[in-house]
């Protein structure tokens, strides 16, 4: 009568290469300069929303929001 959900071979296939993905972003973290124009002296960027936050508390918060995680690349 019923079967598996034909649409989760999609959602496997979605997931499958997260760990591939997630290396590009975690690879190279380097210190970022200090740059006197950005806020928080160009320290706490969000590289998923390329965006410069003025401390990390600002920043941390900033990653719980809707509007970086439809930008988070899962």
């Amino acid at each position: 009568m019923g079967g598996k959900c034909p649409h989760r071979k999609v959602k496997k296939r979605r997931y499958s290469h997260k760990t591939a993905r997630l290396a590009k972003f975690l690879g190279d973290r380097k210190p970022l300069p200090l740059d006197e124009d950005l806020p928080g002296m160009g320290q706490y960027y969000c590289l998923h929303c390329d965006r410069y936050f003025a401390n990390a508390a600002v920043r941390d918060e900033h990653f719980k929001t809707k509007r970086h995680k439809k930008r988070y690349v899962h």
